[in-house]
């Protein structure tokens, strides 16, 4: 067989351009197969990136619309308890309040229009939030509702441009009343697009929104952790239940969760990957019969060479190796020049994109090895005429 494969680089070498032709298809296929999958997992890994530091643990709750009783379920400490109690798997789970204001800084004479977020204290670890500098609301503040503020990147940049924030005080401006904070924190920035993005956000205690700013203690978010990132799907279909139960609204609550969008973006991802994979496949498979009448033309002008083997004795079996050797010889190096070449794409691609360049080296492999596949089975048909060719016809006919 190493004898044969020697053989077979030999022809390639002699007929470069015809080697090169019948290589096209299989080039193309393979390439397309390995460009399709390699960038749509490095897509999939920056939307899982994206998400940021908040995992695929959490879920977030708003009300829905409660067409039966024409009001919104009320997400009070009553309904916090029954969420605790009826479901199962819940590791934190904390109410939060988001409004709109403008903050103030009359040193400057800055003002900003942006969205705050009144919040327990559990918030920031659960969406994996950190601190630029300065530090997070204290128990005390917390319990006091203290007028206290932590802003994001943005909101810093806008208002206090000349440096840090900590210590300094801004002015909340709302409904023509204004408080003033302190600003204890600025959180570092976050590329996370998943519940939100807090570069624009500031955040105070919730007790201090409840207090001083919407007597109203019901919350208009809740967010939730399980346990683990598995059992996610499950405490999302038993918050939509429990819902359902006490309103008889299946859209009593509005639930959604990273994960949820992340299945449904894997599943779109699959679907194409697989219909282009087709379409790439079929290249492949043209390529195949391209190289199966190339070996036929092959054939038809080495009967000579054939003819020869066979008077020395070489059997049907040995010739019909030969040139299943020299057809699967042909697709393998098709199959390595269509993967650097879908590689390399796909690092251009991605790079044009600014995602992290995955390989992923299954698909590689599973596509070397389905080049070997065609290469045999196109290469099937000519080897078995070769073998059957009668020595003296072939001799006599050249």
């Amino acid at each position: 067989m190493f004898e044969d494969f020697i053989n077979a680089l030999q022809n390639f070498r002699t007929n470069k351009i015809r080697t090169l032709l019948s290589l096209l298809g299989v080039i193309i296929g393979v390439a397309s197969v390995i460009m399709v999958t390699t960038i749509g997992l490095s897509a999939t890994e920056d939307i899982k990136s994206s998400f940021g530091s908040a995992g695929l643990d959490l879920v977030q709750v708003m009300p829905g619309w409660d067409m039966r009783r024409a009001k919104e379920l009320e997400f009070d400490e009553a309904f916090r308890r029954e969420l605790l109690e009826t479901i199962p798997g819940i590791r934190n789970l904390v109410y939060s309040n988001e409004f709109g204001g403008r903050l103030r800084n009359d040193q400057l004479d800055r003002n900003l229009g942006l969205s705050l977020r009144a919040v327990e204290p559990q918030y920031f670890p659960m969406m994996g939030l950190k601190m630029d500098y300065g530090r997070f609301f204290s128990v005390s503040e917390q319990v006091m509702g203290s007028q206290k503020i932590i802003l994001g990147t943005e909101a810093v940049r806008y208002l206090f441009p000349e440096g840090r924030a900590a210590g300094k005080t801004v002015m909340l401006q709302m409904d023509g009343y204004q408080l003033g904070f302190e600003v204890v924190g600025v959180l570092e920035y976050s590329e996370s697009v998943g519940f939100e993005s807090p570069n624009q956000c500031a955040f105070i205690p919730r007790t201090t929104y409840t207090r001083k700013i919407n007597p109203d203690t019901k919350a208009g978010n809740i967010l939730i952790q399980g346990i683990d990132q598995a059992i996610t799907p499950q405490i999302q279909q038993q918050v939509e239940a429990l819902g359902f139960e006490k309103t008889g609204n299946p859209q009593a609550v509005y639930v959604f969760s990273l994960q949820s969008i992340l299945d449904q973006y894997n599943q779109i991802t699959m679907s194409m990957n697989l219909l282009l994979s087709g379409i790439a496949g079929i290249s492949l498979l043209v390529g195949g019969i391209g190289i199966m009448n190339i070996m036929i033309v092959t054939v038809t002008e080495r009967k000579r060479e054939i003819g020869i083997r066979k008077a020395l004795g070489a059997s049907p079996g040995a010739i019909r190796m030969q040139f299943l050797v020299e057809s699967a010889t042909l697709t393998l190096f098709g199959g390595v020049v269509g993967i650097i070449i879908g590689l390399l794409l796909s690092y251009v691609v991605i790079g044009f994109f600014n995602w992290v360049f995955v390989i992923q080296w299954g698909i590689c492999t599973v596509a070397f090895l389905f080049s070997a596949v065609v290469g045999i089975f196109f290469g099937l048909h000519p080897a078995i005429r070769a073998a059957k060719l009668d020595p003296v016809e072939a001799l006599a006919g050249e």
